[in-house]
């Protein structure tokens, strides 16, 4: 076989291996979610108490069955990396990566809301 051949083989599987994103780990997810998150939406999610009085409108109450229903993995993603208009829920983009964001998405769905995306 060609040398060519071989490396045009090698730099395809190259290529095809770094454009694929590995799903975000866990405890990343976690870890941003208590460090940036719990403090307006509560460690278990459901709206810290005190921020939930002097917000308006308080922060989104991840563990109600309306919340469940609304909340798309896309729109949760949207959300927190455009804010929320109106409400006190700042744009993370230009704090948080693209990969960060999913992550903390993926914890408040799979382990605050309890879904099976």
């Amino acid at each position: 076989m060609p040398f060519s051949v071989i490396a045009g083989l090698a730099l395809s599987g190259w290529l095809a291996a770094s454009s694929h994103t590995p799903p975000p780990e866990p405890a990343l997810g976690k870890k941003i979610y208590e460090d940036r998150c719990k403090v307006c939406h509560g460690v278990r999610g459901d709206s810290n108490p005190f921020t939930a009085s002097v917000l308006n409108p308080p922060p989104r109450n991840f563990t109600t069955e309306a919340a469940k229903k609304e909340l798309s993995r896309e729109r949760m993603i949207r959300s927190a990396t455009e804010g929320r208009p109106g409400t006190a829920m700042m744009p993370w983009k230009n704090i948080l990566s693209k990969e960060e964001i999913q992550a903390v998405v993926d914890y408040i769905r799979r382990d605050i809301m309890r879904l099976k995306d």
